[in-house]
Order: C-alpha cells, then sequence, then structure tokens
C-alpha cells in the first residue's frame, strides 16, 4: 500500500493527524459536542482540499513555514541553540555520551559557535548547509542510508561536498521560509559506513537574542542605556529594557545586596551579600541572551568624573538619592549633554510614584518640580509630592536603619514609567497615584496633588510646557 503524501502537506503530521485551527484562543461551547465535531469535519475536509488544489512547489513552500512543528510531531529531540548562525561560523554539537543496554548512544544537548556551556560533553564539528524545502527528502527522527542517498543525489557540487566531508558529525541544514528560515540537525556521530549509515534528527531551539523578542511581538531597539542605581526600581527598569530588545545596558552601581530588601528587589537569597551589579548581570544575561551589559562597580558620581559617557542614548537615574540627581541633571544641562535623562523615584506607603524625562537644552527638567519661588528653602520637597510636607515617612523595625516602605509592585509600576519614556524617546513626566489606605493606617497625610490624581481632577502625563518654571536655575538658561 503507498504511504499517503503527509510529507509536504501544511498542517497535517506524519502520521496523518489534521491541524484545522492554529491560532491560540479557539472558542467554542465545550458542551456541543456534535457540532464541535462537526465543524472539525468540514474544516479538516476543506484543508486537505485547498491542499490539494496547490502546485506541489506551492505546498512545499508553504509546509516549509512549519518545518520544525513538523519535527516536533515526529518526535524529534529539541537541541538548544543561542547563537545566530550563519555560513562563515564553524558550527559544533554539545555531545553527551552514555551506556544504554551494553551499546553506548550520543544525545546531541546544544548547537554552539565555539564555546561550551553544558558540563560533561564533547565539541563534534557540524557542517552548514541552506538548502531549499525542495531538496529535502521526508525527514523522520531516524534517518537510514536510502534517506541519505536521496538527499545526496538533490544538491549540488558544493553542498555534496559539505555533505561528504569526513571533518563533520552532522550537518545544521537552514531550509527558507516566510518567517525567515527552519533550522534542522541531521547528526550521525562516529564515521559510519554507507550502507550502514544511520542519523538523528532535530530541530534546533533558538534562543538567540533576535528571535526571542521576535516571540514576545516586538523588535530590537539598537540603544545604550546607563542605568544607575540597582535598588527595587533600577534593577526592573534594567530588566524591563533587557526583555524589550535594548542592545546595550550598563550597569552602575557600588552596593552590596541586603537581605532587608529580598521583600521587593529582584535579585533572590543566593545575592544577600553579593555585589547587587554582578548579580544582576548575571540574571540578565540569563534572561536573554546576547544582551550586551557593562558593569560598572562605582557611585555615579565616580563613574561620570570623565564626563559624558559617549555612545549613551539614555540615562536613567534610580539611585533614590534626590540631591545626587538632581546636581547631575544641572552638570547635565551645563555641559549640553546629548542625550535623554529620565529620573525615577516612588513614594512610600504605595501612594505613587513620578518618572521624568528631560533632554538638555530644552527646558522642562527635575528642577522645575522643585523650584519655588514664594519657598525658598534648602531642604527642599518635590511640589508634586503626593506626600504632604512636613512628615517623617521612614521606619525602623531594628532600633536602626531607617528605611522608606513600599512593595514590590510600587517599584515595578515606577519603573515602567521610566522604561515607557526611555523607549519612547521622549521628553514629558509621568506619574502614577494608588490607593491610600496604607498611608492612612501609618498616619501619613497625602498631598494636594495626590487628591487631585485621586479624583481625576488633573492628569497623570504632563508635557514640558505644562512643568516648565520660566526662571528654574537648571533649564531656563
Amino acid at each position: 500500500m503507498k504511504t499517503p503524501p503527509f510529507w509536504g502537506w501544511p498542517h497535517i503530521s506524519d502520521s496523518g493527524s489534521i491541524c484545522v485551527n492554529d491560532k491560540e484562543g479557539l472558542d467554542y461551547d465545550p458542551d456541543d459536542f456534535e457540532g464541535v465535531l462537526g465543524w472539525l469535519v468540514c474544516e479538516a475536509a476543506k484543508l486537505l482540499h485547498e491542499n490539494q488544489l496547490l502546485s506541489e512547489d506551492k505546498r512545499l513552500q508553504a509546509f516549509s513555514d512549519e518545518l520544525e512543528g513538523y519535527l516536533k510531531c515526529c518526535g524529534a529531540k529539541p537541541v538548544r541553540c543561542d547563537a545566530l548562525l550563519a555560513n562563515s561560523q564553524q558550527l559544533y554539537a554539545e555531545v553527551r555520551t552514555h551506556k544504554e543496554r551494553a551499546r553506548y548512544v550520543s544525545t546531541v544537548l546544544r548547537v554552539n559557535t565555539g564555546s561550551t556551556s553544558t558540563s560533561s560533553t564533547q565539541q563534534e564539528k557540524l557542517g552548514f548547509l541552506d538548502v531549499s524545502i525542495q531538496q529535502l527528502p521526508r525527514l523522520r527522527t531516524n534517518l537510514d542510508p536510502e534517506w541519505r542517498d536521496e538527499f545526496l543525489s538533490r544538491l549540488d557540487s558544493s553542498q555534496y561536498d559539505v555533505a561528504l566531508s569526513t571533518e563533520y558529525r552532522g550537518l545544521v541544514l537552514r531550509t527558507a521560509n516566510s518567517y525567515g528560515a527552519a533550522l534542522v540537525l541531521v547528526y550521525w556521530g562516529r564515521k559510519q559506513k554507507k550502507d550502514e549509515w544511520q542519523a538523528h534528527t532535530y530541530y534546533l531551539q533558538r534562543q538567540d537574542r533576535d528571535y526571542v523578542i521576535q516571540r514576545t511581538g516586538g523588535s530590537t531597539y539598537d540603544r545604550h542605556v546607563v542605568i544607575a542605581g540597582l535598588g527595587a526600581i533600577g534593577s526592573r527598569v534594567a530588566e524591563h529594557l533587557a526583555l524589550a530588545g535594548v542592545k546595550k545596558l550598563t550597569l552602575v552601581d557600588h552596593d552590596k545586596f541586603s537581605a532587608d530588601n529580598l521583600g521587593r528587589h529582584l535579585l533572590g537569597m543566593d545575592a544577600i551579600g553579593e555585589h547587587k551589579i554582578t548579580e544582576l548581570e548575571k540574571h540578565l544575561k540569563n534572561r536573554i541572551p546576547g544582551l550586551n551589559i557593562s558593569a560598572q562597580k562605582a557611585h555615579i558620581n565616580k563613574f561620570l568624573r570623565k564626563g559624558f559617557p559617549q555612545g549613551t542614548d539614555a540615562i536613567v537615574l534610580t539611585t533614590g538619592n534626590s540631591p545626587t540627581e538632581r546636581a547631575i541633571i544641572r552638570r547635565a544641562y551645563q555641559e549640553d549633554w546629548p542625550t535623554l535623562i529620565v529620573s525615577a523615584s516612588v513614594e512610600a506607603w504605595g501612594l505613587g510614584g513620578h518618572a521624568i524625562a528631560m533632554r538638555p537644552g530644552s527646558p522642562g527638567c527635575l528642577e522645575c518640580l522643585y523650584y519655588d519661588p514664594d519657598f525658598q528653602n534648602p531642604v527642599a520637597q518635590m511640589r508634586t509630592s503626593l506626600i504632604a510636607p512636613g512628615q517623617s515617612v521612614t521606619r525602623q523595625l531594628t532600633g536602626c536603619g531607617a528605611f522608606t516602605p513600599y512593595s514590590s509592585i510600587d517599584a515595578n509600576r515606577t519603573a515602567m514609567l521610566a522604561v515607557e519614556r526611555v523607549l519612547d524617546n521622549l521628553s514629558g513626566y509621568s506619574r502614577w497615584a494608588g490607593k491610600i489606605e496604607q498611608a492612612r493606617q501609618a498616619g501619613i497625610q497625602p498631598s494636594a496633588t495626590y487628591r487631585s490624581l485621586a479624583e481625576a481632577r488633573i492628569p497623570l502625563t504632563l508635557e514640558p510646557p505644562d512643568y516648565i518654571q520660566p526662571e528654574c536655575i537648571c533649564c531656563s538658561n
């Protein structure tokens, strides 16, 4: 009996299963068995009919879009690959060998371009071939000499030489499709006689930065952002920017992580006593492969001694020290730094948070939020603060070591304001106002600004003309 032509037919697996809907979130009545079954049969018949009408080339091209998914349904195993692959690179397979039923079995764990990341493995060279979907015979989990002969017969002379090279233990096959390309590994391991040749098929589970970001529906940002202060807010700014696809981050901090901050920081127990910058760098590199991180273990003032960091597109200040940030921003305006600067801060007891983005040379800066010609006092408070002046918001649990109480949610909401300003690359002032219950229980009175925000009498977001102070000592010159 002739094998049904399941290979090369879109939305049909090797076993003949038909996928009639490749979309998430399909809604149906779970109790209408007859109706759902009837719909499935009709959709399957429609799909088969549409495939039948296609020419073989068009059918294969449509099938190439789902080649990796097809192999997964066949039982092929995934292989990690966190590097962008190119013809100019030498590829390797990280292989682990173990004994199974009196024979040795080799399993590929990862494909790399020269550096291993898994222990107890050996590096084996792989060839790399760009092939069309028409050049691929029917792929299965295990391949035999007949498949090899058919594959070789479809290659041109240059491809043929690579496929038969004795230095390779397998081939990574890249097949172009409408999404970029499908990546398949055919691995045979040790040298074998032609009539005894056997190989295993793997699909490459890509983890390179571009692919990971594409899976989010976003795109990469070719930007360099400096983040100063890696506390609860700054660490989340760094993570969100990394996940958003920002190309390079420079992290600046000199403090060690304390157990006191476990309740609201991104880092966990394994980071206690270590420098925040070192632990956050490890965390981010584990989250997004290929992320470019420069870790500067220093106070922001020391980092800026040499002047404006060249090649920087944005600087985010999340130090929790407003005098330091105001001094930096004044300097940036005096020296006309060519970058966006964002300052973000959180208010105690869940009342809210702020993020102001400014560009030296343009009016509208952090100092504008402090400037008050009728109230000259060296101990200043933001005019837009959400807490009424003259109150102590810090607390102590051990008799010394005051801290400002706010939660991880407060930190994250504030971080997102800063992240949005960086990604939009626009000046402006954003804030959020939380609930008042915690503040009331702590005996904290909200400010008039908080009440106006809570009652929606003033907007959460302001453009520079809405808060510019014409006599600001920083940006009015």
